[in-house]
């Protein structure tokens, strides 16, 4: 099924061996005078006959290689450089706090009440299911980043671009295949379904990275409202606050034609159209995992920036 469109993505989740034994020794019979000398097989016929033994291994070994196939390469995607890293880990307080939530618009997060919140390993989690290949995807990755790094640290943060053929082509964003998060905070689940590239065999779409888990696929199929395909991108914070598809609070065409580099450099200068729009979204998130967490740390929790977006969502 291929996935192509207008907006946020809809995507489907759907030897041998061989033995020896030793020889037993035994005592030679004793030969008579007159009894006949015993037949020698000629020493050429040996020979040929142990190279006919091999060569029937090798073409067995052959046809075994052929019939089981190759492995699949491992899907690795580029890794987002230190400096890229470091800058979006380092965005200072000052950056957020003007950045505020005033530049937001569209849809926006939903804030749910009454729900069990899903966690790991005994902490609030953060669920995160998109698609390499989906603009709002690689835009919502962005604030994701930003606000987690608040609250924790990342390693083997990829990066990637949105597919060409899709709207908004070719916005940059972060891909989690491969990455860790460690906090004592939070947890952080993240499965990319999708690459950024078409498959060149069946069937047509693009390429799957990772199918959700069943708990995951069940939490997508609360909030998403469709009977069919998931809508991507999904984000929940602890069972407080989702985001679903396009409802990330602005478009990824802010991002425009921007690098990695050109984006981290707009997260400080909360000015900058890309900065307000990140910075805005990620202040939203921040002010819900606040609220899962037990507000800590205190200096971000309680910062004007998270206040502020806290009261914009409608949270304690």
């Amino acid at each position: 099924m291929e996935k192509t469109g207008k907006g946020p993505c809809t995507c489907p989740f759907a030897e041998a061996s061989v033995g020896f034994r030793s020889r037993m020794s035994t005592s030679a019979p004793t030969a008579d005078a007159g009894s006949p000398r015993p037949h020698v097989l000629p020493m050429a016929l040996v020979t040929w006959a142990f190279i006919a033994l091999v060569l029937l291994l090798v073409v067995a070994l052959v046809v075994v290689k052929l019939t089981q196939g190759t492995s699949p390469t491992p899907h690795l995607p580029p890794l987002a450089s230190v400096a890229v890293v470091d800058a979006v880990a380092g965005v200072p307080q000052g950056a957020f706090d003007s950045a505020g939530v005033s530049a937001l618009s569209g849809p926006g997060p939903q804030v749910t009440s009454g729900q069990a919140p899903y966690q790991v390993d005994g902490k609030p989690a953060v669920v995160f299911v998109g698609a390499e290949f989906s603009p709002y995807s690689a835009a919502e990755s962005w604030a994701l980043v930003a606000a987690l790094a608040r609250f924790g640290t990342f390693s083997r943060l990829g990066q990637e671009s949105s597919a060409s053929d899709e709207v908004f082509g070719g916005t940059p964003g972060f891909s989690f295949d491969g990455t860790s998060y460690r906090s004592t905070h939070v947890t952080l689940e993240a499965v990319d379904t999708y690459e950024s590239t078409l498959s060149s065999t069946a069937p047509a779409g693009f390429s799957t990275l990772e199918e959700p888990s069943a708990s995951v696929l069940s939490l997508v199929r609360r909030y998403d409202g469709q009977d069919g395909d998931a809508v991507l991108p999904f984000l929940d914070v602890g069972g407080r606050v989702v985001v679903v598809g396009d409802a990330i609070g602005f478009s990824p065409g802010v991002l425009g034609s921007m690098s990695m580099s050109q984006v981290a450099g707009a997260l400080t200068d909360p000015t900058s159209a890309a900065g307000q729009a990140i910075l805005g979204a990620a202040n939203e998130l921040t002010a819900a995992l606040c609220v899962v967490d037990g507000g800590v740390p205190t200096a971000t929790c309680h910062s004007a920036a998270t206040l502020s977006a806290a009261s914009h969502l409608g949270l304690p």
